[in-house]
């Protein structure tokens, strides 16, 4: 009994929402109106105004969304565009440093007309603080030998002190086995330029053997004097940052600077024949 009562019940009500949504149905055909239509469509109008705004809020989040995707999209094809960019950035980087060696290597030629040279890379430097050998990526095969210059456009970096067929090993000019004849290019004194274990902390050398009466002053150009024969001559080295006496205090020496960064030197050239001039 209970059972029938309660699926009446539910049919009841059915049928009174039924007529209801009728009524509304009807009234909104019709355009006319009852106090039972009136009541459910006040009933009703919270709902429809929560449909309505969960429409609105649907149709927004559907456009945010779709923005969101058209930017990323955006996002993607400017990261593209961005490392295009960075790689055409970088091969123009190469081509002026390519440039700029060529451009080197014509005015070293210029300047020199009787050298021959061999272009090298910069592939390793000593360890430590101070890099006072470096080795180049060129060696017996390519015609290098030991004690070929080596220099850049701006002067001399040291000379190759071994050799292998495939690379060489270069004692540059702030090492304290570097030795070679030199001179001051104003007044033409003589003397030898070579390392000094405590001027290379500050990346210097020193000129060795000047007379007490030198006429050196600060500010001088130091150059490969050429004699012997080992090195060309002319090649600059350096300036005179101060005099020094020695401790015998039968002579002085110039503390130089180098006009070559050791610790930056990426490109340079191995002098591998020259003509002998003394």
């Amino acid at each position: 009994m209970k059972n029938i009562f309660f699926s009446r019940m539910v049919a009841a009500v059915v049928v009174i929402i039924l007529i209801c949504l009728g009524l509304v149905l009807y009234t909104g055909a019709t355009g006319s109106s009852n106090p039972v239509s009136n009541a459910i469509g006040v009933a009703i109008a919270p709902l429809q105004k929560g449909v309505s705004q969960i429409g609105e809020m649907v149709g927004k989040g559907k456009a945010y969304f779709e923005g969101y995707d058209a930017l990323e999209e955006e996002n993607a094809e400017l990261k593209t565009q961005l490392r295009k960019t960075e790689q055409e950035l970088r091969d123009a980087a190469v081509a002026i440093d390519e440039n700029k060696r060529l451009r080197s290597l014509l005015s070293i030629k210029e300047r020199n007309r009787s050298f021959e040279f061999e272009v090298a890379e910069v592939i390793a430097r000593s360890p430590g603080e101070w890099a006072t050998e470096i080795s180049l990526d060129k060696g017996s095969n390519h015609g290098v030998e030991v004690d070929d210059l080596v220099i850049t456009e701006d002067g001399m970096v040291g000379y190759v002190s071994n050799v292998t067929p495939t690379y060489c090993d270069v004692t540059t000019v702030v090492d304290t086995n570097m030795q070679a004849g030199a001179l001051i290019t104003r007044t033409r004194e003589v003397g030898i330029a070579e390392g000094d274990y405590t001027l290379m902390s500050e990346g210097n050398l020193k000129l060795s053997y000047l007379e007490p009466d030198s006429g050196v002053v600060i500010g001088d150009t130091v150059e490969t004097s050429g004699r012997g024969g080992v090195f060309p001559k002319g090649i600059m080295i350096g300036t005179v940052e101060r005099i020094v006496p020695e401790e015998n205090g039968i002579s002085n020496y110039a503390v130089v600077k180098p006009f070559i960064d050791v610790e930056k030197v990426t490109n340079v050239f191995i002098i591998t024949n020259f003509e002998v001039n003394e």
